[in-house]
């Protein structure tokens, strides 16, 4: 699947979102933020020198769809919709079978387009020197997005079971 996809599907997902589970879902959010936050602030020093030393060498020549998922997509939009267009635009030109750098990269060269605390799982928990004494913030990290995609998988349950009624 093309990014585009996933950006699309996402989009939709949020659009119409049912009300009930709205808070929820922020709250998913708010505590994927947070962890990031967190992480951020524990892994300063080392985020500096993977700068000052790769020059974001990890947004290049990767496999965009092993970074980017739908619950990836669903925290950035769910967080701050605004960068729906940005995003958008930004795949607009999209090559799905093979890009060498992350197209969310400002004019082709960074910075990131995405606020430090509103980054995919991958590109925020990826350390290029090791992620030595961060293992704690980072398995935060990845526990709120699994919470994320566990909780955006389910409440496709009531849908099935509707749309499985309908049938028989």
């Amino acid at each position: 699947m093309s990014l585009s996809y996933l950006h699309g599907y996402a989009t939709e997902a949020v659009r119409c979102w049912p009300s009930g589970s709205r808070p929820l879902l922020a709250s998913l959010c708010r505590q994927i933020q947070n962890a990031e936050r967190s992480l951020n602030s524990a892994a300063a020093i080392r985020l500096q020198g993977c700068l000052q030393a790769c020059q974001g060498l990890c947004c290049r020549n990767l496999d965009l769809e092993a970074v980017f998922g739908v619950a990836d997509f669903t925290y950035i939009l769910a967080t701050e919709p605004a960068l729906d267009s940005r995003i958008a635009a930004c795949l607009q030109h999209e090559r799905p079978i093979f890009t060498s750098n992350c197209p969310f990269l400002e004019n082709g060269v960074g910075p990131c387009i995405f606020p430090l605390d509103l980054r995919p799982e991958v590109c925020i928990t990826s350390f290029c020197h090791g992620d030595g004494g961060l293992k704690s913030e980072i398995r935060r990290v990845k526990a709120c997005f699994w919470k994320l995609g566990f909780f955006f998988h389910f409440k496709r349950v009531p849908f099935i079971y509707r749309l499985l009624a309908r049938v028989f």
